[in-house]
């Protein structure tokens, strides 16, 4: 079995073959590996830092929208609340005016009702008198046409 064996002469040309070989990729490839390996790294630091700032700044984002909807909300009850306030002063006002314009037609129905009233009277009071004259001239036998007659018969009706 020689697999188990040591054999100089192949143990130093390993070591000479792993010697440059290492020289090589020192020279070589390590530089360009590890550089790559820092950029990848700084690239990484970069990443989480932003990934840090982006958080900072989305809470701050969310802080700000909760502060806008709340005084978003705010405004809103103060808006609800004044648009109530002058809709029950714009119904006092109706109220009101509705009130105002029923008493001025009340009492100008009862204008009306008094002017109708007082020229039925007189209406009334003419037609008695007329009548009282034309009575009168019939029992009487004498005619009331001059004013005097005529004046006596509406005091007389008015007086009824």
């Amino acid at each position: 079995m020689d697999l188990f064996k040591i054999d100089p002469g192949l143990a130093i040309w390993t070591w000479i073959t792993f010697g440059i070989l290492f020289f090589l990729l020192s020279k070589f490839a390590f530089p360009t590996l590890l550089k790559n390996l820092k950029d990848r790294e700084e690239m990484i630091a970069e990443s989480v830092d932003n990934a840090s700032k982006i958080e900072t700044k989305l809470a701050a984002v969310e802080k700000e929208q909760a502060e806008i909807i709340r005084r978003s909300q705010e405004e809103a009850k103060e808006i609800l609340r004044k648009t109530r306030e002058d809709a029950q002063q714009m119904r006092k006002n109706l109220l009101e005016e509705a009130e105002k314009e029923a008493r001025e037609i009340v009492e100008q129905a009862r204008l009306t009702i008094n002017e109708e009233r007082a020229d039925a009277i007189k209406s009334l009071r003419a037609q008695i008198a007329a009548f009282t004259c034309d009575t009168a001239e019939q029992l009487i036998g004498r005619s009331f046409v001059s004013a005097d007659d005529r004046k006596w018969a509406e005091e007389l009706a008015k007086a009824l």
